[in-house]
């Protein structure tokens, strides 16, 4: 995309594509790319795309085999520009590119681990946007491939595990949400089991990411309810593990550790908890990992109800109020996580 890097003012550059190339035909559909799932070393996949906001169109940006430089990046995100779309028809195109530089990002010793954790982030959010958006068998199988460099890299990279964890972004989509819980579960069951042979955190990584699967079932006007959920709500939503778990077994990709995760994350030791209120010595630590993850992502996050909390604000609530059963051994480490 030398036409990025040659000029010095990319929002004026972005104006003028918007309006020298040809619109598309508006019957197309589209979907969006995160600008750090580019690699600098790759040429472009397929065709890349612009939205134009104002009009809510999409104008060509760059022909498939242009290369994309870390200074186009910098340039588009000065301009305000964070992601560029595809169409939906090149999405499988995307996937190998984005699997093949997943996997060169993560094994690249030169590479810095900030690029590294914005990268392996963009991706699982990509990849997960697919799974929970429409959860057939082979999305879950993509997920499963991509998954696993980004597992690599909190078990390999320190400081990348440390950058992941800042970056959590805060938006109301539970593939961000389920993005970000599945990264701090992998980081904190890395803590507490150390190299230990019993506990595999690639087969750990799936439940972990996909330990909200069942919601893509449950109706958006729940989901994103601003106010309390009245009783016949909240008995939808507590179906959402139950109907992970159908998914996930029907689509052949049920293991034990994705079923005691997505089954177990929302029980609790007074046996209040769903969806089979089971009592304190039933519940299994990988799914209590899993809680204390999930617990922290939605008090950090931005929610219809309620506005995000800091980091020493939510581990405060945590402690003291929001779980009052919890697992001490485990929340301190938990905490490790925020001590880098």
């Amino acid at each position: 995309m030398n036409h990025l890097a040659q000029n010095p003012h990319p929002k004026h550059l972005l104006h003028h594509l918007a309006l020298r190339q040809d619109e598309i035909d508006e019957a197309e559909t589209f979907r969006p790319i995160d600008l750090h799932c580019l690699h600098p070393e790759l040429t472009a996949p397929c065709d890349l795309y612009l939205k134009v906001r104002l009009r809510s169109r999409y104008t060509l940006f760059a022909r498939k085999g242009l290369a994309f430089s870390p200074r186009d990046r910098q340039n588009m995100l000065d301009s305000g520009v964070e992601e560029l779309y595809i169409k939906e028809e090149d999405s499988e195109i995307f996937y190998h590119y984005l699997k093949d530089a997943l996997t060169l990002v993560v094994r690249d010793p030169n590479c810095p681990s900030e690029t590294k954790a914005h990268f392996v982030h963009a991706a699982c959010r990509d990849i997960m946007s697919k799974v929970y958006t429409d959860p057939r068998a082979s999305f879950i199988t993509q997920a499963h491939e991509m998954l696993g460099p980004a597992v690599d890299l909190v078990v390999r990279d320190d400081r990348a595990t440390r950058c992941l964890v800042q970056l959590t972004a805060h938006d109301l989509s539970t593939y961000t949400h389920c993005t970000n819980v599945g990264i701090f579960s992998i980081a904190m069951a890395k803590i507490f089991y150390g190299d230990s042979a019993d506990h595999d955190l690639h087969k750990l990584s799936a439940g972990f990411f996909l330990h909200d699967l069942g919601k893509c079932k449950v109706p958006l006007e729940i989901l994103n309810k601003p106010g309390k959920l009245d009783q016949q709500e909240w008995e939808v939503m507590q179906t959402h593990p139950q109907l992970g778990y159908e998914l996930l077994e029907q689509t052949g990709h049920m293991t034990d550790e994705a079923r005691i995760i997505i089954l177990e994350h929302h029980e609790k030791d007074d046996g209040t908890g769903y969806p089979n209120g089971l009592g304190a010595g039933d519940i299994h630590p990988y799914a209590r990992i899993c809680r204390l993850a999930d617990v922290y992502e939605a008090l950090t996050s931005d929610r219809p109800y309620h506005t995000r909390q800091s980091t020493f604000n939510a581990l405060k609530l945590m402690k003291n109020h929001v779980l009052a059963d919890i697992d001490q051994q485990l929340f301190t480490h938990f905490v490790k996580l925020f001590r880098f």
